[in-house]
């Protein structure tokens, strides 16, 4: 990260510790006393948590250091890849060599503005390709006849298909890792919440390209897909990302479920808990640390500051008198 990308980092970081605890008791303490406990608050589930489960992967994420109660499994909903329904099969097919595109931005299309599905549906029809796009909004106008649009689209099974060429997607963490798994470039239009980092993990790890939602032209879109399309190394990247995150010694699905039934079988795992959880939230920070260190070193300062005082004012005194008596 640059230096703005820093700053921006830890103002974040600080808004979340602040308003997230605040955030999070008003949202989840109802459903903690209705399906936990009357006695209990989100805030003591998480400080009690034994286990916890992340849609993460090494080979995606960045390193960072981690507990050894913080299991990643990311790409454990993926399963094997079924067939393709008749109709959807026989579009995919009629690309022939140029490959299918898959487009599916989340639930958020629903109220994609008209000018904006109208970008799309023209960058879309520009393309060599077919393109299979999850929609559920009005036909856009300048709809290329390249282009299906359905409400639904059976996402893993058509990333897994060997038609399929590129991911157009907003960078949602289940979509993500069926494409990684799957060996598929992306290109990312990250809205909210997870998906601008999860846009910059593709980025990095050189899955794909990101473009700006809010800003994005026909030119831009059509010129990023095709440069994924055409470019060898998103595709060779991808495949090997690929064979990385399949060569493990459990699938995601596996690990979640050992772990979930170590903790059923053997109950609370405090040897595996961080006891920072336990801490007020200065001693966390080692604020009274920083403050005990800057009080002593201050008084030591101090001291000896007041002690060359006093030196220096005997010193002074001595020589006026001299100079007095002479």
């Amino acid at each position: 990260m640059n230096f703005v990308q820093r700053v921006q980092n830890v103002v974040c970081y600080s808004l979340l510790s602040i308003l997230g605890p605040w955030l999070a008791t008003n949202t989840y303490d109802g459903l903690v006393r209705k399906y936990i406990s009357e006695d209990e608050t989100i805030q003591s589930v998480v400080s009690n948590t034994d286990l916890w489960l992340y849609q993460t992967d090494h080979v995606l994420d960045f390193p960072a250091p981690s507990m050894p109660n913080m299991v990643q499994i990311g790409g454990f909903h993926i399963g094997a890849v079924s067939s393709l329904p008749k109709e959807l099969e026989a579009f995919v097919q009629s690309a022939e060599n140029d490959g299918v595109i898959v487009v599916s931005l989340g639930s958020i299309i629903k109220t994609m503005w008209p000018k904006k599905t109208q970008i799309f549906a023209a960058a879309f029809a520009r393309l060599r390709q077919k393109v299979v796009w999850r929609y559920t909004g009005e036909k856009p106008a300048g709809l290329g006849n390249n282009t299906k649009l359905m409400a639904w689209i059976p996402q893993n099974d058509l990333l897994g298909h060997p038609g399929t060429r590129a991911f157009v997607t907003h960078a949602g963490a289940r979509g993500m890792y069926e494409a990684l798994h799957h060996g598929v470039p992306m290109v990312c239009l990250p809205l909210f919440f997870d998906q601008p980092g999860n846009s910059a993990r593709v980025v990095a790890r050189g899955l794909g390209v990101k473009l700006d939602f809010s800003k994005v032209t026909t030119d831009q879109l059509y010129e990023a897909i095709t440069h994924v399309l055409t470019n060898n190394s998103y595709r060779e990247t991808a495949a090997r990302m690929s064979r990385l995150h399949r060569d493990q010694p459990q699938s995601p699905m596996e690990r979640a479920v050992w772990w979930i039934e170590h903790v059923i079988k053997h109950g609370r795992l405090p040897h595996l808990r961080a006891r920072a959880v336990d801490l007020p939230w200065y001693q966390y920070y080692l604020l009274d640390v920083t403050v005990f260190l800057v009080s002593v070193c201050t008084a030591v300062l101090g001291t000896v500051w007041y002690s060359c005082s006093l030196i220096r004012k005997k010193i002074t005194c001595r020589t006026g008198d001299k100079v007095k008596s002479q």
